[in-house]
Protein backbone atom coordinates (compact mmCIF):
# COMPACT_ATOMS: atom_id res chain seq x y z
CA UNK A 1 0.00 0.00 0.00
CA UNK A 2 1.47 3.56 -0.68
CA UNK A 3 1.95 6.01 2.42
CA UNK A 4 2.05 9.16 -0.06
CA UNK A 5 -1.05 11.50 1.63
CA UNK A 6 -2.59 13.06 -1.44
CA UNK A 7 -3.01 16.81 -1.22
CA UNK A 8 -5.75 18.94 -2.58
CA UNK A 9 -4.08 21.41 -5.06
CA UNK A 10 -7.27 23.68 -4.86
CA UNK A 11 -6.54 24.19 -1.18
CA UNK A 12 -3.66 26.02 -2.80
CA UNK A 13 -5.68 28.61 -3.96
CA UNK A 14 -8.92 28.80 -1.85
CA UNK A 15 -8.67 29.44 1.52
CA UNK A 16 -10.45 26.33 3.58
CA UNK A 17 -12.94 28.35 5.53
CA UNK A 18 -15.60 31.23 4.97
CA UNK A 19 -14.23 33.78 7.14
CA UNK A 20 -10.42 33.55 5.43
CA UNK A 21 -12.67 34.22 1.73
CA UNK A 22 -14.16 37.01 3.85
CA UNK A 23 -11.15 38.31 4.94
CA UNK A 24 -9.64 38.09 1.44
CA UNK A 25 -12.74 39.75 -0.56
CA UNK A 26 -12.07 42.38 2.24
CA UNK A 27 -8.66 42.40 1.31
CA UNK A 28 -8.81 43.43 -2.61
CA UNK A 29 -11.97 44.94 -2.21
CA UNK A 30 -11.57 47.51 0.36
CA UNK A 31 -12.07 51.46 -0.85
CA UNK A 32 -7.93 51.65 -0.35
CA UNK A 33 -7.30 48.81 -2.39
CA UNK A 34 -9.28 49.73 -5.42
CA UNK A 35 -7.02 52.84 -5.76
CA UNK A 36 -4.20 51.67 -5.46
CA UNK A 37 -3.58 51.83 -1.69
CA UNK A 38 -2.70 48.82 0.45
CA UNK A 39 -4.85 48.97 3.63
CA UNK A 40 -3.82 48.11 7.18
CA UNK A 41 -4.57 44.26 8.54
CA UNK A 42 -3.47 42.85 11.61
CA UNK A 43 -3.99 39.26 11.58
CA UNK A 44 -5.15 37.42 14.43
CA UNK A 45 -4.92 34.29 16.30
CA UNK A 46 -7.57 33.29 18.88
CA UNK A 47 -7.97 30.27 21.38
CA UNK A 48 -9.51 29.06 24.38
CA UNK A 49 -7.99 27.23 27.20
CA UNK A 50 -9.85 25.91 30.33
CA UNK A 51 -9.52 28.85 32.46
CA UNK A 52 -9.31 31.99 29.86
CA UNK A 53 -10.24 33.24 25.88
CA UNK A 54 -6.68 34.71 24.45
CA UNK A 55 -6.69 36.70 21.22
CA UNK A 56 -3.37 38.30 19.52
CA UNK A 57 -2.93 40.51 17.05
CA UNK A 58 0.18 41.13 14.76
CA UNK A 59 0.57 45.40 15.02
CA UNK A 60 4.19 45.87 13.91
CA UNK A 61 4.80 50.11 14.21
CA UNK A 62 1.39 50.01 16.18
CA UNK A 63 2.14 53.00 19.61
CA UNK A 64 -0.08 51.91 22.74
CA UNK A 65 -2.11 55.43 22.08
CA UNK A 66 -3.39 53.93 18.98
CA UNK A 67 -5.17 50.76 20.44
CA UNK A 68 -8.30 50.57 21.69
CA UNK A 69 -10.05 47.42 23.52
CA UNK A 70 -13.36 47.04 24.48
CA UNK A 71 -15.63 44.18 25.65
CA UNK A 72 -19.37 45.15 25.36
CA UNK A 73 -22.54 42.77 25.09
CA UNK A 74 -20.02 39.63 25.20
CA UNK A 75 -18.34 41.30 21.97
CA UNK A 76 -14.19 42.36 22.22
CA UNK A 77 -13.52 44.81 20.10
CA UNK A 78 -9.97 46.04 19.46
CA UNK A 79 -9.38 49.07 17.39
CA UNK A 80 -5.96 49.73 16.18
CA UNK A 81 -4.05 52.59 13.76
CA UNK A 82 -1.17 52.27 12.10
CA UNK A 83 -0.44 55.91 11.33
CA UNK A 84 1.30 56.44 7.76
CA UNK A 85 4.81 58.63 8.05
CA UNK A 86 4.07 62.23 8.26
CA UNK A 87 6.88 63.35 5.79
CA UNK A 88 6.31 63.31 2.00
CA UNK A 89 8.29 60.11 0.30
CA UNK A 90 9.10 59.43 -2.79
CA UNK A 91 8.84 55.83 -2.86
CA UNK A 92 10.45 53.40 -5.12
CA UNK A 93 8.71 50.43 -3.60
CA UNK A 94 6.06 50.52 -0.98
CA UNK A 95 4.39 47.30 0.63
CA UNK A 96 3.76 48.55 4.71
CA UNK A 97 -0.31 49.27 4.87
CA UNK A 98 -1.47 52.37 7.14
CA UNK A 99 -4.85 53.00 8.81
CA UNK A 100 -7.34 51.60 10.92
CA UNK A 101 -8.50 47.71 11.30
CA UNK A 102 -10.36 46.65 13.63
CA UNK A 103 -11.43 42.81 14.72
CA UNK A 104 -14.12 41.48 16.76
CA UNK A 105 -14.64 38.34 18.85
CA UNK A 106 -18.06 37.24 20.17
CA UNK A 107 -17.31 35.43 23.64
CA UNK A 108 -19.74 33.85 25.73
CA UNK A 109 -21.47 35.42 28.43
CA UNK A 110 -19.10 33.11 30.91
CA UNK A 111 -16.36 35.55 30.99
CA UNK A 112 -15.17 38.30 33.85
CA UNK A 113 -15.07 41.58 32.19
CA UNK A 114 -13.19 43.32 34.90
CA UNK A 115 -10.47 40.27 34.13
CA UNK A 116 -9.86 41.76 30.36
CA UNK A 117 -6.15 42.60 30.15
CA UNK A 118 -4.21 43.91 27.37
CA UNK A 119 -0.33 43.95 26.35
CA UNK A 120 1.78 44.92 23.82
CA UNK A 121 5.03 43.63 23.19
CA UNK A 122 7.34 43.27 19.83
CA UNK A 123 4.75 44.00 18.18
CA UNK A 124 2.25 41.83 19.44
CA UNK A 125 -0.83 42.11 21.05
CA UNK A 126 -1.97 39.96 23.66
CA UNK A 127 -5.15 39.92 25.36
CA UNK A 128 -7.08 37.62 27.74
CA UNK A 129 -10.62 37.67 29.10
CA UNK A 130 -10.90 35.05 32.32
CA UNK A 131 -13.91 32.84 32.44
CA UNK A 132 -16.27 32.83 35.15
CA UNK A 133 -15.58 29.58 37.31
CA UNK A 134 -18.98 28.45 36.53
CA UNK A 135 -17.50 27.73 33.09
CA UNK A 136 -14.07 26.33 33.96
CA UNK A 137 -14.02 22.67 33.81
CA UNK A 138 -14.71 20.34 37.02
CA UNK A 139 -12.77 17.57 38.01
CA UNK A 140 -14.58 14.70 39.90
CA UNK A 141 -13.20 12.67 41.98
CA UNK A 142 -14.37 8.84 42.07
CA UNK A 143 -14.80 7.40 45.54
Amino acid sequence: MNNITKKNRLNQFFPPTWSEVDTLLNQFLSPGTLHGERTFYAPASVWEEDDAYHVELDVPGVAREEIEVTFDKGKLSITVERKAPEQDRNHWHEERAYGKAVREVALSKNVEPETISAELNTGVLHVSVAKTPEAQPKRIDVN
